[in-house]
């Protein structure tokens, strides 16, 4: 069994070949088209800096990626990882611990959180992370209730975020004194991400009508019989702050 060998890059320190092959081996791994304008959107057009990439090669064979995307929290230098792939003929051999393990070395003194599913949370309270916080899927019934402080999406945000997103389509509806940024999910069913100023309405598209779903920090009947929860947790690396910074959920990578 030959010996795996990682290489941990910076962002600026990307290859025009590091990313051909990283995009190959995620294309191959999850069946997707992502390609140089998403990689270049996510990753070399970040306002907030560089992210994090590890790299796992077996000889000149690249076999795994892992990457600490650069995604900042309020005052706070933050990373949530994502992005992640390992061939499969070389899974259990610990090369995604392995990974981790480098990036969260290269982000010393940072913070880093993640929203794992249910199949990952175990690996990752395993490796020392801990719950933040977790949110529950529930239908929303008055537009304002939407209209949350701590729900507001900056404008350097979601112009980069949402509206420079080459790969979603988002849309909004109008509230009182916000707009409501959505996802769509299927026909007439909405994910609520946050609140902006309505002067950006021009760069999404309007929905008046359909159910807008958003997770709240208590059971719902909904989630009960959708069974759906959202976990946050977090790995703090930093050496002298010990306040939890807040989290949303339009942080979130899937969205």
């Amino acid at each position: 069994m030959s010996e795996i060998n990682y290489i941990v890059k910076m962002t600026q320190e990307i290859t025009n070949d590091d990313v051909e092959k990283f995009l190959n081996l995620f294309n191959f791994v999850f069946d997707e088209i992502k390609d140089n304008l998403w990689f270049n959107w996510k990753y070399k057009q970040n306002i907030y800096g560089d992210s994090i990439h590890v790299f796992a090669y077996d000889e000149d064979k690249l076999v795994g990626i892992r990457c600490f995307w650069r995604n900042d929290l309020i005052k706070q230098i933050a990373y949530q990882p994502c992005d992640t792939a390992v061939l499969s003929e070389y899974r259990n051999r610990g090369i995604f611990s392995s990974m981790s393990r480098f990036a969260l070395e290269k982000s010393k003194g940072a913070f880093i959180y993640n929203f794992p599913n249910e199949n990952s949370l175990p690996a990752n309270l395993k490796m020392g992370w801990k719950i933040y916080k977790n949110r529950y899927l529930g239908l929303n019934l008055r537009l304002d209730d939407l209209n949350n402080e701590e729900d507001y999406i900056d404008e350097e945000y979601l112009k980069w975020r949402y509206v420079e997103n080459p790969n979603n389509k988002y849309y909004y509806t109008s509230g009182r004194e916000k707009s409501y940024l959505l996802l769509k999910r299927k026909n007439g069913i909405y994910f609520y991400l946050g609140n902006f100023e309505p002067k950006f309405n021009q760069y999404f598209e309007k929905t008046s009508g359909g159910l807008i779903f958003r997770y709240l920090d208590k059971k719902t009947l909904t989630s009960s019989i959708l069974k759906s929860k959202s976990t946050t947790v977090y790995y703090d690396n930093r050496e002298t702050e010990t306040v939890i910074p807040f989290i949303p959920i339009n942080k979130a990578d899937y969205f």
